[in-house]
């Protein structure tokens, strides 16, 4: 059991708002994460000057930015079900969570050719450059990938919670891993052509990870009862994929300067998400469409003009009225739960935190 910092204090009463939880929630995670990764830069330096470059370059993704939803979605719903000793109790695991998306950012960034992540160099693009190519770069970055997934084993050993609770969470962690790896492969294969399939596809790429392990892992490690998980389960599948529908709209129309990622990134990787399944039902937007998806070299104004037919032909509407659907969908689901009135509150909060935000 790790030694506690600041507490977070009690359970969150029924004014308090989902973002001065999460902050409070943040600040403990972080504290921790950025002792522990010290440590690790620390060791890998000790052991070969490259092996501290190659740890360096994982550390420095997971403490630049992030606004820590999967840690805090974990001790929300720790808190929703019952569980002993408030969020503090948990912090591991939401550590756990942080370096989990960072192997997997790793990873993505590197599949998709991403050379920006969370407005700074992604770690391969980094490591091309600190180990003098892409193929010594591209490497290593699969290595500080495999790095931060053994990290979110052990960081959720050092959750403070019973073995049997802990163990159950293990069993969280490991469908989690499963599931993203098995949308990953669906996403890369580009094998959803249909809006219901490539929702299935968001399932288990993003919301297995972003919002249903999370809450899962939470309830693990309260000792929740099946009825709560489920509850939990049923409100996570359309939250998950409103997850992830924002994120193709942010894709597309967000600011760069708050998202961290070039405009039109996902047109120019190929990705059929949400948005290019829309428009491939009108001929003009799909012709226009069809000009730079998967073009690494399309201009800007080839771009502009393929992001403009998303908002003429109405797949960008249609794929905002439908994100609107599942946000509702989700509270809904959320408001029959049978969990304590302040973890409710929160988790209500994060509807909109995940579904209706700018980053």
């Amino acid at each position: 059991m790790h030694t506690q910092t600041t507490p977070l204090q009690e359970t969150p009463s029924s004014a308090e708002s989902f973002g001065a939880y999460a902050k409070r929630v943040r600040v403990e995670v972080e504290a921790e994460l950025t002792r522990w990764l010290d440590q690790e830069r620390s060791r890998a330096r000790a052991l070969h000057p490259e092996a501290g470059v190659v740890v360096d370059a994982m550390s420095e993704l997971c403490t630049r930015g992030g606004k820590r939803f999967r840690a805090v979605l974990v001790a929300a719903a720790y808190e929703a079900c019952g569980g002993e000793g408030g969020a503090t109790q948990v912090v591991w695991a939401g550590v756990s969570m942080e370096v989990l998306q960072a192997y997997l950012l790793i990873h993505d960034d590197w599949m998709d050719g991403d050379d920006m992540r969370r407005g700074g160099p992604s770690v391969h693009a980094r490591l091309r450059k600190d180990l003098g190519g892409a193929q010594q770069g591209d490497a290593a970055a699969i290595l500080a990938g495999d790095f931060a997934s053994a990290l979110a084993l052990e960081a959720l050993t050092r959750v403070g919670c019973a073995p049997a609770r802990v163990a159950d969470a293990f069993r969280e962690l490991a469908r989690m891993e499963h599931d993203v790896v098995l949308g990953q492969i669906l996403d890369m294969r580009g094998a959803s052509d249909r809006p219901e399939a490539v929702e299935a596809m968001h399932d288990l790429k993003t919301s297995s990870y972003t919002v249903r392990g999370p809450l899962l892992l939470g309830a693990a490690l309260a000792g929740a009862s099946q009825e709560q998980r489920a509850a939990l389960e049923r409100a996570a599948a359309p939250l998950g994929v409103a997850f992830q529908l924002r994120d193709d709209l942010l894709g597309a129309f967000g600011d760069p300067e708050k998202t961290g990622k070039p405009r039109g990134g996902d047109l120019r990787q190929g990705k059929r998400n949400s948005l290019v399944i829309e428009a491939a039902r009108d001929a003009k937007a799909n012709a226009e469409i069809a000009k730079v998806l998967g073009r690494v070299t399309a201009t800007d104004a080839e771009i502009n003009a393929a992001i403009d037919a998303l908002v003429a032909c109405g797949a960008k509407a249609t794929v905002e009225a439908r994100l609107d659907a599942l946000l509702e969908q989700a509270r809904g689901l959320l408001a029959q739960a049978p969990l304590s009135a302040g973890g409710a509150l929160i988790l209500a909060g994060a509807v909109d935190a995940l579904g209706v935000r700018e980053v």
